[in-house]
């Protein structure tokens, strides 16, 4: 019975006969009703509605029309409300008696419908009203009906029963995971395979909720869940056999290692399966993608298994023979146009070239290439021409994986490979070009200075007209590989045959030779530099030729490559030789700007990079030109996100089939954000960075505008990780440039424009906001452009531009940020789980690395600017530091002895008030194991020597024979330990130029093993204390000196050599070193010139002189 009156319910039923009506204008008058007088015609209307469809899904008279209520109340149910967030949905906003009544009227339906398919679609429709965190969410005795239902006789309602329990695993609860064991024991077991099936996938949504310590209790269904697949396979059940696997790829992604003991077991079945070509080809890339998987995530586990590498390799392989089979002359291929990813339509072949370029990625070469190169040297000489496209696109696919092994034997492989270019078929000549292109980049620059001669010619090769269009594309695209890692010596010999035949192909009937030509030349020209010049003229006409032309649609994308590369011609040549033509290039840059009439023109983003190339090519030259270029620049810098709402997930695969959307769930809903907008917005930040460094003062009247309407807006911009690192990295530029003006305004005086009102008023808002994302961001790359960008920006305005708050606040998130560094780091220093490897640890190491190297430089740079001003906010601070300095982790005590040695540097006796956090463990850390950790150290006894003041003397002086001790150990000046021994070096003629007297009789004998431990020729840093210190032992005409002149000589000499010691530091050592050898005889300084390396004898002369 009705909950409605009859009459409101005959008007729906009347509604809804319409929207199903093959009349299209009844159908849109329907619409229009359903949308202006239920939806949008008052709470009372929609609650009729909703009550009403879930009535009509349940009671309608024929299963199409409670198909269509059940599918249409779960569409409408998660409508967005009118001036609701998006998140919201319609149903939430019902009263608590009609949900109530929707929920009954659905469970009731749930059980008494007879059709399957109906009976789904009203089983998502409950499962939408389930979902957790809504006000529909709360329906205690929903999971009881549930449970009940995955035990009823009918294996429709059991089967229902899991669909539902899959899309909102949560409602079960950790709490009842033991009482869930047995239900999917059962539903593993069940008769019915649309059972089984569905409690597999129930199963997997329900372990991704779980915690780590809940998994335990589920491991032993395992076998019973691996038993559902082998009747789908027998029976040749593809669409299942593949629903089946796509959920155990979700459990192996989560916990791999918990298929160990019957991994074998998996392997060979997933092996079979992928091989059997009378399967359904989306159950093999299934059985692939499984396997391949547990390479990704627990490649130990893999590796353990002596089975695994040989039989991957081998399935790999066989399936990328699975190509071009309808069309085996390469007709069809050759005459595509749109070759873009056109080798990617052979599935098979696709997914096992992604696969072994996975498996090489995780397993190395020394695992991979064995197995591997047991089949390709017969696979390259076999008679069928896809065996041996198969074995060089292998090679092109683990080349980046195995490059340790690889690069050793690059002649080797480069003798199976280039004979391949003359092959019979285009398709092994085309996957030839591919090869030698992906080793171009996978061995750099390595194969460039050994290879060249052997490369270039066999792709020059190809670049004739006995070569197919696609081939001739190809090798192009292969030289853009080789050049952007090759010097202007390697490529310099080749030119002129190069640009010869790419200048033909200009002329090339296929637009994609055109656009690929063009690219070839602005990569090579851009690595020839001034190697180019020759070429200049000729070129530069046929592209003025190209950008000037009235074209056709088609041709956008030609006269967008044409404009990069002329500019990146340009570029390379230099400003003279471009100066005549720069005039008549930004006349066609300005034309083909004001013709660009649709927003998809790629001619727009073309010209914005390209008109920052000319910036930099003629400096303040360009300044007159930025009233027309940066409209279309800032429209793209302030670019706010393009959103779709998609509330009908059949419009999921439109947005996917669309280049550039990116898709995310949220509460039954789907947002789509247009990401490749987002990397062009990212892109004009950048390049607003590039005119504030290139044009300084000029770029002021432009700066406040991208402060205010770009970078602020732009730094918590979460839509895009790069738009909010670009934002960062502009910031020190955009300070310059107030600077710069500042100090134009007030008459050139540097130091009072460095804290200008103008450039104050930029740089307060953006510190705030900027430390607070920094309590929010979570993304390591982008902290650490965030760090860099404060501490660039605090040494730009130097002492005063920083209130006690503002330290207070940048304190607490990089306290925040520590803290987050130090968990991640203990969890990579954990042991692999039981259950995962932690696959990414390398990556996530070194961009932890990077980050707290750039939170030291932003407290170096507090320090630096606010000294002792510091120090009531670094108090939170200590516990962390004292904490880091105690960690076994070498990183963590580097990190904190760093911070330490700035307390000392900057604020000098008022840092004793610390001595107890961090001294004993400092003169510990001297003798560390790690260089990083004895350098930290040893620079730090060298500053309390230096700014310490009194307290620290006897630190300095207890210290003295251990920092010896570091500089004569044997291998001290090895690659490993130099920056340690130099900064031990520096921090002893520290000690000796501050407190020596107080070592009485010993101090001659400590100036003499010193200078015995000189050079210092790496860090610049600690290189002039320790010379002028030198300097004035020679002035003073010190015995030690005396005795050792040669030795002095030498380590001046070495310093100017390698320039650790600039300006007037090297004025002083050089003048007083002129009058050391005064004091010898000519004949034996002239010796000491000769006994110099030739190669440094012309450095030393010219200073000497």
């Amino acid at each position: 019975m009705s909950a409605l009156p009859a009459n409101v319910t005959q008007e729906l039923i009347h509604l809804l006969t319409s929207l199903t009506s093959p009349d299209n204008s009844l159908r849109q008058s329907a619409e229009k009703s359903l949308n202006n007088d239920w939806i949008a015609g008052g709470s009372d209307k929609v609650e009729a509605l909703l009550v009403g469809l879930s009535e009509q899904a349940v009671m309608g008279e024929s299963t199409t029309g409670r198909s269509f209520s059940a599918v249409l109340f779960r569409r409408i149910c998660t409508r967005q409300p009118v001036n609701d967030e998006v998140a919201a949905r319609i149903v939430d906003t019902l009263s608590d008696p009609a949900i109530a009544q929707i929920k009954l009227t659905l469970l009731q339906g749930f059980t008494s419908e007879t059709n399957n398919e109906v009976r789904h679609k009203v089983s998502d429709a409950i499962a939408e009203l389930a979902r957790p965190g809504t006000k529909t969410g709360q329906w205690p005795e929903l999971l009881n009906h549930l449970l009940q239902g995955s035990k009823d006789a009918n294996p429709g309602v059991r089967e229902s029963a899991f669909r539902v329990l899959a899309t909102v695993p949560e409602m079960i609860g950790e709490e009842l995971v033991d009482q869930a064991v047995p239900i999917f024991l059962s539903g593993f077991k069940d008769e019915s395979e649309r059972v089984r099936i569905s409690a597999v996938n129930a199963f997997t949504q329900f372990f991704q909720t779980l915690s780590r310590s809940a998994w335990k209790t589920l491991n032993p269904l395992l076998p019973d869940l691996l038993n559902v697949l082998t009747p789908l396979r027998e029976q040749y059940k593809s669409d299942e056999l593949s629903s089946v696997l796509e959920s155990l790829i979700d459990l192996a992604g989560l916990a791999p290692k918990m298929f160990r003991p019957m991994f074998k077991t998996i392997l060979d079945f997933c092996v079979a399966v992928a091989q059997d070509k009378d399967m359904d080809m989306n159950a093999r890339l299934s059985a692939l993608e499984l396997a391949t998987t547990f390479a990704d995530e627990a490649p130990n586990m893999v590796k353990k298994e002596p089975t695994y590498t040989e039989k991957m390799v081998m399935q790999c392989l066989a399936m990328m023979t699975e190509v071009g089979e309808d069309d085996d002359d390469a007709a069809e291929w050759n005459n595509e146009d749109d070759v873009q990813n056109s080798d990617d339509n052979d599935e098979a072949y696709a997914a096992a070239k992604q696969s072994l370029d996975r498996l090489a990625l995780k397993l190395g070469g020394q695992v991979m290439l064995p197995p591997l190169f047991q089949w390709l040297p017969s696979m390259m000489s076999a008679t069928e021409w896809r065996q041996r496209h198969a074995a060089l696109m292998a090679l092109s696919n683990v080349a980046e994986g195995c490059r340790d092994v690889m690069i050793g034997e690059i002649d080797k492989v480069l003798d199976m490979v280039i004979p391949l270019l003359d092959d019979a078929h285009p398709r092994v000549q085309w996957a030839t070009c591919n090869a030698l292109g992906q080793m171009s980049t996978d061995f750099a620059t390595v194969i460039q200075a050994k290879c060249g001669p052997r490369i270039l010619p066999a792709l020059i090769s190809k670049l004739g007209n006995q070569s197919v269009p696609r081939v001739q594309a190809h090798a192009a695209a292969a030289m853009v590989n080789f050049s952007e890692r090759a010097s202007k010596e390697v490529l310099e010999p080749y030119l002129d045959s190069l640009l010869s035949s790419l200048l033909v192909l200009l002329e090339s009937p296929k637009r994609y030779v055109q656009e690929q030509v063009l690219t070839t030349i602005a990569i090579v020209a851009d690595a020839a530099e001034s190697k180019f010049s020759k070429y200049y003229d000729t070129l530069m006409g046929l592209l003025f030729n190209v950008m000037k032309a009235d074209t056709p649609k088609e041709y956008r994308l030609l006269k967008a490559k044409a404009i990069e590369c002329s500019t990146l011609i340009a570029l390379a040549v230099g400003k003279e030789q471009f100066l005549p033509q720069c005039q008549e290039m930004i006349t066609i840059f300005a034309n083909i700007q004001q013709s660009i009439t649709e927003s998809d023109d790629p001619c727009q983003s073309y010209l914005v990079h390209a008109w920052g190339r000319l910036c930099r090519i003629i400096g303040k030259d360009f300044v007159p030109y930025l009233g027309g270029v940066m409209p279309p620049l800032l429209e793209a810098a302030k670019h706010k996100p393009d959103l779709a709402l998609i509330e009908d997930e059949n419009q999921i695969d439109q947005y996917d089939q669309q280049e550039g959307w990116e898709i995310i769930p949220i509460q039954g809903k789907y947002i789509g954000i247009h990401t490749s907008m987002l990397d062009e917005k990212a892109s004009a930040i950048d390049l607003l960075s590039v005119y504030a460094c290139e044009l300084g003062a000029d770029f002021y009247p432009y700066v406040k505008e991208v402060v205010f309407d770009v970078i602020l807006t732009s730094l918590n911009f979460f839509y895009h990780d790069g738009v909010r690192y670009a934002a960062s990295q502009a910031v020190p530029h955009l300070l310059t440039c107030a600077q710069l003006a500042a100090e134009q305004k007030n008459g050139g005086n540097k130091q009072n424009a460095r804290q200008d009102p103008i450039v104050m008023e930029l740089w307060n808002p953006i510190l705030k906001k900027m430390v607070d994302v920094l309590k929010v961001d979570a993304l390591v790359d982008v902290l650490s452009g965030f760090y860099n960008g404060i501490s660039e920006s605090i040494e730009l305005l130097g002492p005063g531009c920083l209130s006690a708050t503002d330290m207070d606040a940048l304190t607490g998130t990089i306290n925040g940020s520590l803290r987050g560094y130090a968990e991640r780091a203990q969890g990579r220093n954990g042991d692999d789980d039981e259950y995962a490897e932690d696959v990414e640890e390398e990556d996530a190491e070194s961009a932890d690395e990077e980050l707290i190297g750039e939170i030291s430089k932003c407290i170096h740079a507090i320090f630096k600017t606010s000294r002792a001003n510091y120090l009531p906010s670094f108090d939170k601070l200590v516990p962390v530091a004292e904490a880091f300095l105690a960690s076994d982790n070498d990183d963590c005590r580097h990190w904190s002895l760093c911070v330490f040695d700035d307390l000392i540097e900057y604020t000098g006796a008022e840092s004793w008030r610390y001595h107890q956090n961090f001294l004993p463990k400092m003169v510990d850390a001297l003798v560390s194991g790690d260089a990083n950790v004895r350098q930290a150290a040893a620079y730090g006894i060298g500053v309390a020597a230096q700014h310490g003041g009194e307290p620290y003397v006897d630190t300095a002086l207890n210290a003295l024979q251990i920092l010896f001790n570091v500089v004569n150990v044997p291998d001290a000046h090895s690659e490993d330990n130099i920056l340690a021994t130099e900064n031990a070096t520096a921090a002893i003629a520290k000690i000796l130029r501050h407190h020596g007297f107080r070592l009485g009789a010993d101090l001659d004998a400590a100036i003499a093993k010193w200078i015995e431990a000189l050079p210092i020729i790496s860090d610049d840093e600690c290189a002039p204390f320790a010379y002028l210190f030198l300097s004035d032992l020679i002035d003073q005409s010190h015995p030690a000196v005396k005795a050792q002149v040669p030795k002095v000589f030498d380590s001046v000499a070495q310093a100017l050599v390698h320039a650790s010691i600039q300006g007037k530091t090297t004025e002083k050592v050089v003048q007083s070193t002129r009058q050391l050898l005064g004091s010898i005889p000519q004949e034996e300084a002239m010796g000491l010139f000769q006994k110099l390396p030739v190669e440094s004898q012309q450095t030393v002369q010219k200073w000497f002189q």
